[in-house]
Order: structure tokens, then sequence, then C-alpha cells
């Protein structure tokens, strides 16, 4: 059977939709709608626009170069654009919301993110709503191979690798100590009382929607033991939710963006630190793969996490168990996406459905009987 060994799958370009654009009609569109929202630019145009086939699983993304006139100096620059999707990733993926994160972060000192221009909610522009944010220029530690076996990060001296890891990990500190009252449009009320048990109830209904009707005794397992153990202190701080390494881009050694808000929450930093750790081993110790010299295992990640916000990590053990199950979750929708493409064997698309690397994590977590072999190592947490 097809062995399922890391989260290669969440971010490896495998198109889960055929994306077709026209590229000289798209960068009209974009043409008049820089002129429109920046009409302050003279002279605007829109020179080139890279069109990917694929860019992830969780959105689209497109590329643009523009140059102006403005007070009479000739100037230009690169943008993204981020484009929504009828098939996102994730269950009530709204858009709005990472172009509000990156606005308010943008207002936080220490926590780098690319300016944002601005967001269209008319579709008639592009065929979806959209946002646009400045090109921020540096690297991204790679995620396919992971970057602990090849790439620039694999290059560098374990010196500067230590060095940027610890930056990676201050940065995250620092999104952690943001006030929640600033990011209020995370709150979900009507899910529960408190962040966490938002977003826990957000995932149980994400789940549900996943499965359509089928049933997964791991799952199912591991939401009622989910249930039995919420820790009883409510819990509402940021989350950045898809925390690690290959979601940052560094210019030298530093943090020069933060990225990726299709999970943002106000779970609380525990919930960060839990997938950070689980994402970490699953290219790591879970498949043999040697750490490289300087970059922090989960446990130094950890530490030095609470030496820098000066508090003790709390309740890592059932937040180890959640973001386990996000995982599995994520996996068995992504099988469903891969599987309405044809892109992969049917034998791996049920791997990827029933013996995915979240549900492996939770088997070994809460002892649960499993058919399916355990190919993934849980090698523990003990801080």
């Amino acid at each position: 059977m097809p062995e399922v060994t890391n989260a290669s799958y969440i971010e490896s370009g495998l198109p889960t939709r055929d994306r077709q654009r026209d590229p000289e009609k798209t960068r009209r569109a974009l043409e008049t709608w820089f002129s429109a929202t920046l009409p302050h630019r003279s002279d605007l145009r829109v020179t080139a626009v890279t069109l990917p086939r694929t860019s992830g699983v969780a959105n689209e993304t497109l590329l643009c170069e523009a140059s102006w006139t403005e007070a009479g100096v000739a100037r230009s620059a690169g943008y993204v654009v981020r484009v929504d999707s009828p098939d996102f990733l994730y269950k009530d993926a709204d858009l709005t919301v990472h172009a509000e994160m990156y606005r308010v972060l943008g207002r936080e000192p220490g926590i780098p993110v690319p300016a944002v221009v601005g967001m269209e909610t008319d579709t008639s522009v592009l065929g979806q709503s959209f946002f646009v944010m400045e090109r921020v220029e540096g690297r991204v530690p790679g995620d396919t191979p992971p970057f602990h076996t090849t790439g620039w990060v694999h290059d560098l001296a374990p010196s500067d690798r230590a060095v940027l890891w610890r930056n990676a990990v201050e940065v995250m500190a620092r999104l952690h100590q943001v006030d929640p009252a600033k990011v209020a449009f995370l709150d979900r009320p009507r899910l529960g009382p408190d962040g966490l048990r938002q977003d826990l109830a957000h995932w149980f209904d994400v789940a549900s929607w996943v499965a359509r009707g089928r049933t997964d005794p791991v799952i199912t397992a591991a939401e009622r033991w989910l249930r039995a153990h919420v820790p009883p202190a409510g819990v509402t701080a940021l989350a950045w939710g898809d925390s690690r390494l290959p979601n940052l881009m560094f210019r030298g050694l530093d943090v020069a963006a933060v990225f990726d808000w299709d999970m943002v929450c106000l779970a609380g930093a525990e919930s960060d630190l839990a997938w950070w750790t689980v994402m970490d081993y699953s290219s790591t110790e879970s498949i043999g793969v040697e750490r490289l010299p300087g970059i922090g295992s989960p446990v130094q990640t950890v530490r030095r996490w609470q030496e820098l916000v000066g508090r003790e990590a709390e309740n890592l053990d059932f937040h180890l168990v959640y973001a386990s199950y996000r995982l599995a979750v994520i996996m068995q929708r992504l099988s469903d996406l891969y599987g309405a493409t044809g892109a992969m064997e049917p034998e791996t698309i049920e791997e990827l459905r029933t013996n995915n690397f979240g549900q492996q994590y939770l088997v070994q977590l809460l002892d649960l009987p499993h058919p399916h072999p355990v190919t993934m190592t849980w090698p523990g947490l003990e801080i």
C-alpha cells in the first residue's frame, strides 16, 4: 500500500482543480482594477502576469508586475493576487479574513507581513473575490521535499540555521501576544463561550462535512476524547493556525513575512505549538529524516517560546491530540479533492482517507485499535 509519509500533500502544488485563465484578459482586468483602486498613480500599467497552473491546494495565487508614475517619478513593483475558490480545502473559508489579518498585523511591531493594496468582492473582475498585497522579496524553507533534506536552509551553516530558527520562534511568540481584541473579527460566539471551544466546534463541523456520511473509527474516537478532555479554563487568544517554518519568508536569516491564515482562530498559543510539533515530526523523526543541526526540535521550540512569553505552555497533551485530529480531517478532505481529479492512484487516495499521518498519530496518542499499518512513529513531546 502506498505510504503517506508527511505533510507535503497540504502544499505540494498537486492540482485539486484545473485553473485556466487568459493571461491577456487577466492582465487587462487587473490593470483596470489597479487604476481604480490607486487613482493617484498615473499611467499605471500591469506589465506582466504569471498564472501558475497550481498554487498549493488551498487557494489560487497570481503574480503580477505594475509600473506607474507618481509625483513625476517612474515607479514599479510586484504584487501577489490571492483569488477565492469555490472548492477551498477549508470549509467556510473567508478570504476577507486573510486580508484583515495582514492589515492588523501590519500595525504590530516585530511581525512582518505584506502590505495589503485592496480587497475586491465584485466577482465580475476575475470571476471570484480576491485581494492584492505587495510582493515581499525573500526565501521560503522548502516544504516538498522537506528543507531538512535539500535546499537553501539545508545549505546554511548550523550556526546560521540556529539564528533562523530562533528568529522564527520569536516572531511566533510576538504573534501570540497580540491583543485578541484587535482580531475580534475571529470571534465566533455562536460556536462557543471562548476561542478554543469555538474552534473545536468548527472542526467537529468540518469533520462531519468532510465525512459526507462516512464513518471513521479513529476520527470518532478522537472527537469523543477531545470533548471529554477540553481544558476547563476558557482560552481566547490568537492562534496562527498553520504554524510552521515553510509559512515564513526569510530575508537573510531574518523573518521577512508571515503567511497563511487559512486556519487562523482564537484557540490560543498552545494550539500553534502543538501544530508546529506534529508538522515538524511529520518531516523528520516520524519518517526517519535527520533533523538539521541548528533547527530546534519541538521540545526546544516550546522551551524557547516559554522563555520569550514568560509562562509555561499548558495542556499540550490535549493540543497534540487536537492538532493530529485536524490533520487527519484535512487529509481526508484532500483525498476527496485529489480523487475528483484522477491525479492520484486509487490506492493512494484510500491511504489518505483511512491511514494518513494524522490518523496514525491519533492511534498512538490515544492507544486506539487500527486495522492499518502504523508507519509514522510518534516521537512524543516531553517538556
